[in-house]
């Protein structure tokens, strides 16, 4: 949850510098910039998809995307285990990268906000996020 806290100065920290993930080149196309958008996502998801757990004190989870009224898409679920600085590095990344996509493209949803996991457990070597209502 720290990591979290952490992660979410950071990005805000970029946000107001103004720093332009999406590179100058104003020359791509919305499906260039989205098929990049995906590219990284997938990178992401394959990071923690190679990464195991044993116990629960090892899963921990970080706010995913940026949707246009704001806030994550979703949660993304890790074990501690992993190389966790170059996970979180490269979620801010693709987070500030989607929300400068949202602007450049004028990208609209719904604004409906995203609850985080009650809490994280290791289920079979895996990091699962558990929601109680």
């Amino acid at each position: 949850m720290k990591k979290t806290i952490i992660l979410s100065v950071f990005l805000f920290q970029l946000f107001l510098t103004g720093c332009d993930v999406l590179g100058s080149n104003d020359n791509k196309t919305q499906q260039e910039d989205l098929n990049e958008l995906i590219a990284q996502k997938e990178y992401i998801l394959s990071l923690v998809a190679s990464a195991s757990c044993s116990e629960n004190s090892q899963c921990e989870y970080v706010a995913l995307g940026s949707k246009p009224c704001g806030g994550p898409w979703s949660y993304l679920v890790y074990p501690s285990t992993m190389d966790t600085k170059l996970l979180l590095e490269q979620v801010t990344i693709y987070n500030l990268k989607e929300h400068q996509y949202n602007q450049k493209w004028s990208i609209i949803s719904d604004c409906m906000a995203v609850a985080p996991p009650t809490r994280v457990d290791c289920i079979n070597n895996k990091c699962a996020a558990v929601y109680n209502n």
